[in-house]
């Protein structure tokens, strides 16, 4: 796997993403480190692994529904641009 950089941070309410020299399969194995890392943080508090699981599909079924709904808007926009020309 080559080098590559994903940074991530929270800046006034909303997350902000900078990616360089990242490809489809190194950003899978950097989103399934994070989420392996929240599951064992969420451990050590005290949860337990059948809840950890629950929380963590909750958040990726809640994450592709915003995906759905961005990419609809995007649809649309296109949509009445077209229309307008």
């Amino acid at each position: 796997m080559k080098n590559c950089k994903l940074i991530m941070e929270i800046w006034d309410g909303r997350v902000l993403i900078q990616a360089s020299e990242i490809d489809m399969v190194q950003l899978a194995t950097m989103c399934g480190a994070l989420e392996q890392l929240m599951g064992l943080e969420a451990l050590k508090r005290g949860k337990t692994l059948d809840d950890v699981k629950d929380n963590m599909l909750d958040i990726h079924l809640a994450a592709m529904q915003a995906l759905t709904e961005q990419v609809r808007r995007e649809e649309d926009d296109q949509w009445q641009e077209k229309a307008r020309d």
